[in-house]
């Protein structure tokens, strides 16, 4: 978590036109931390429970969307309403979209839940961000994937045909591709600004 937190610092850090939003007093820098703060502290136990259990409690997700929540309201008392419109819009059709997944049996709702808020908090970046956690995301699924059908091919010959299909059955956790999937884009996204902020004073 100590880490997580070190990065959403960083992300605030580089957050571009970091200043105040009006006389709210609230900076984009301020609003991105306190969305990715409330990330970070729920990532690790999240990670844990999915690939344990293959859920993802309401209470650890709704603490995210709470500090969406927060972020967003953030941005509305400082005048950026917009932003804040933009980011509910984004994560509405993405739990919309995850809905429709869900039903089809392809999601959790858990994961729906999560994709939506992970997806209101990078709204506010440029659309490459977006566009490269869901197909990060959905990338890192389908290796896990590959990876467990091949992994349960080879343990056939050795292991009961009703143990490969209890674990087969049990499906791929998202929750953690949607986590590790979310922190790479923020690393990314602060890297590219810190090195654009680097090449301008240079």
């Amino acid at each position: 978590m100590a880490a997580l937190s070190a990065v959403a610092v960083a992300a605030a850090a580089a957050t571009p036109h970091a200043v105040p939003l009006s006389g709210a007093g609230a900076d984009a820098g301020t609003v991105t931390l306190v969305g990715f703060l409330g990330v970070a502290a729920v990532t690790p136990a999240l990670v844990r429970i999915d690939l344990a259990e293959r859920r993802l409690p309401n209470v650890l997700v709704g603490a995210a969307a709470g500090a969406w929540g927060v972020s967003t309201a953030l941005r509305v008392a400082g005048g950026d309403s917009a932003e804040a419109a933009t980011s509910l819009a984004l994560a509405l059709a993405a739990a919309g979209f995850g809905l429709l997944a869900a039903l089809a049996g392809g999601l959790g709702m858990g994961d729906v839940k999560l994709g939506a808020v992970l997806t209101g908090l990078l709204s506010t970046s440029d659309p490459t961000a977006l566009l490269g956690f869901w197909g990060l995301a959905g990338t890192l699924a389908i290796g896990v994937a590959g990876i467990r059908t091949f992994r349960t091919r080879r343990r056939r010959s050795r292991s009961h045909p009703a143990a490969d299909s209890a674990r087969a059955g049990r499906g791929v956790p998202f929750g953690p591709c949607l986590l590790a999937a979310f922190w790479c884009v923020v690393v990314v996204r602060s890297g590219s600004v810190g090195i654009d902020a680097v090449v301008t004073l240079l």
